[in-house]
């Protein structure tokens, strides 16, 4: 892992254990991207056609980078925790929900560009959905063991029912999605 990641990491690390941690990590973050060469040192990291790359997943923190080359559309889904979402190059798009029982309700839409921090509410709902053309490398952190969270919850993008979190069937309708958005019928 190279210095910076090593860096942003151990502080993670240390401010994950105060009460105002998802404030704490924000600023953090950016101050790591107002060094202004992070974007190389991710990418560097990623594998030929490898989107994101995992750097901590454990039982109260999650840190991983992802790269969207554009399109990148998901299912509405929660974290069971807050996020913090830094946008190191380019553009992340997300609509927002709201639970309404067993379904949810789609909100807006926030569009967050590099380099800006976007810090997202333990009860938030969101879904990726970035246009075609437009992408981005972002850095995640979360309080939990993102991947493996078993309160986390997911929404049928087409009926909005709710179901319990399955990271299998979120890549399914990821790609999916992602590839309805880049060949319209």
């Amino acid at each position: 892992m190279a210095e910076k990641m090593t860096n942003f990491v151990a502080e993670c690390r240390t401010l994950r254990a105060r009460a105002d941690w998802p404030a704490q990590i924000a600023d953090a973050m950016k101050r790591l991207l107002a060094t202004g060469d992070l974007a190389a040192e991710l990418h560097s990291e990623l594998e030929p056609g490898q989107m994101a790359r995992i750097y901590v997943q454990s039982a109260d923190l999650t840190i991983y980078s992802v790269w969207s080359e554009g399109g990148l559309r998901g299912p509405p889904h929660d974290h069971a925790t807050a996020a913090i979402i830094g946008l190191v190059e380019g553009v992340e798009q997300y609509k927002t929900y709201q639970s309404t029982g067993d379904q949810c309700q789609e909100t807006g839409l926030k569009r967050v560009t590099a380099p800006s921090v976007a810090v997202l509410g333990h009860e938030a709902i969101h879904a990726m959905w970035n246009e075609p053309g437009e992408g981005g490398l972002s850095l995640h952190v979360y309080g939990n063991a993102h991947f493996d969270a078993t309160d986390r919850r997911m929404w049928d993008p087409q009926t909005h029912a709710e179901t319990a979190f399955d990271h299998r069937q979120q890549f399914k309708w990821t790609k999916q999605l992602t590839a309805e958005a880049l060949n319209p019928a």
